[in-house]
C-alpha cells in the first residue's frame, strides 16, 4: 500500500475560502449521517437494504473504523453511536451474519481493507479500488522481485492450482502446507495477499464456510480494467463515489485512514473542485481546505 504522507498541500485556488460557522458544518454532517443510514429515518434493516447502501456509497465496512467512512453496524441500527461488541445477541452479532447473506448473492467484493477491516466495495468502484491499493502483477512477479514472502506464495500457488482457484480455509492450510501448529504463519501469509488485494473472500449457498480465492483468477475484467487506469484516474473514481453520500471531505483524517498520500487526494478534489462539483471551504477546527460535493 501506498505509505501516508502528512506534508502540507496547498490549495491551488488563491480565491478565499468560504468559512462555515458551527451550525452549518453541523447540518452537513447530519445530512451525511442520513445519506449513510445513520438516522432512524433512514437506517438500513435487513441485507437487501445494504446492498443498495453499498450500490450508493460505494465503499463501506461492515464495523465502524473511521467517522469518514460509512458502516453497515450504524446503518443497521440508525445510530452513529453505537458500538461493536463481541456478543452474537446484538446488533453487532447480526450484521456479522449479512457477511453470508451479502456474499452470496455477490452484492459486493468483500475484503479487508479499511484499517485491515473488513470492507465491502461495489463492483463499479472495484477496479479504482484494486489500481490504488492492490498489487496488479501476477503473484509469480510479485515473489520473483521480492514482493511476498514464500509462505504468501505458497497460498497463492495453492489457489492458483485449486479448482476454480477457490479454496475453504482448511482446504487452503493443508493445500499450502500449513499444518497443526503453525496456524500464525498461516494468518501472516494470507495478511500479506489479503493488504494487497491479491485475495477475495466469497461464500458458498449451501454452507456457513467463508472460502479464498485469488482476486486476478475471480475477477479478471476487473484487473484489466484496473490496468487501464492512471492512479489519478483512479482516484477521481473513487472520489466521484464516495463525495456525493460523504457531502463534504475532509482530507487529511480521509488520506490517513485510506492510507492516501494527502497531497493526491487533495490534488483529486481540487479537481472535482475545478470541475463545479466541490466547493472548498473551512470546517470548525480543521486545518487547510475541506470539500463540500455540489451537485
Amino acid at each position: 500500500m501506498t505509505k501516508v504522507a502528512e506534508a502540507p498541500h496547498e490549495v491551488a485556488s488563491e480565491a478565499p475560502l468560504d468559512a462555515l460557522d458551527q451550525a452549518a458544518a453541523e447540518a452537513l454532517h447530519t445530512r451525511r449521517l442520513a445519506l449513510w443510514g445513520q438516522t432512524p429515518q433512514t437506517w438500513t434493516p435487513d441485507p437487501e437494504a445494504a446492498t443498495a447502501l453499498i450500490a450508493r456509497v460505494g465503499l463501506a465496512t461492515l464495523y465502524p473504523t473511521t467517522p469518514e467512512l460509512p458502516n453497515l453496524l450504524h446503518a443497521y441500527t440508525g445510530d452513529p453511536t453505537t458500538q461493536a461488541t463481541s456478543d452474537w445477541d446484538s446488533a453487532s452479532g447480526h450484521v456479522y451474519t449479512w457477511r453470508w447473506e451479502l456474499g452470496r448473492r455477490e452484492a459486493a467484493f468483500y475484503t479487508t481493507l479499511v484499517r485491515k477491516r473488513p470492507t465491502l466495495v461495489n463492483w463499479p468502484l472495484l477496479p479504482a479500488v484494486l489500481r490504488l491499493f492492490g498489487e496488479l502483477r501476477a503473484t509469480d512477479e510479485v515473489y520473483d522481485t521480492g514482493g511476498i514472502s514464500k509462505e504468501a506464495y505458497r497460498v497463492a500457488q495453492a489457489l492458483s492450482n485449486a479448482p476454480n482457484a477457490t479454496l475453504s480455509t482448511g482446504e487452503l492450510r493443508e493445500a499450502a502446507g500449513f499444518p497443526a501448529g503453525q496456524r500464525g504463519a498461516y494468518l501472516k501469509a494470507v495478511e500479506e495477499l489479503d493488504t494487497r488485494l491479491l485475495l477475495a473472500k466469497v461464500f458458498a449457498l449451501d454452507d456457513e464456510e467463508m472460502r479464498h480465492t485469488l482476486v486476478a483468477d475471480r475477477y479478471p475484467q476487473h484487473v484489466r480494467a484496473a490496468d487501464r487506469l492512471t492512479r489519478a484516474e483512479a482516484l477521481d473514481a473513487l472520489l466521484a463515489t464516495y463525495l456525493p453520500s460523504a457531502v463534504y471531505a475532509q482530507p487529511a483524517p480521509l488520506a490517513r485512514h485510506l492510507h492516501l498520500l494527502e497531497s493526491d487526494l487533495r490534488d483529486a478534489l481540487e479537481r472535482l473542485a475545478d470541475q463545479g462539483h466541490a466547493q472548498r471551504v473551512m470546517l470548525p477546527g480543521q486545518k487547510g481546505a475541506c470539500y463540500v460535493w455540489q451537485a
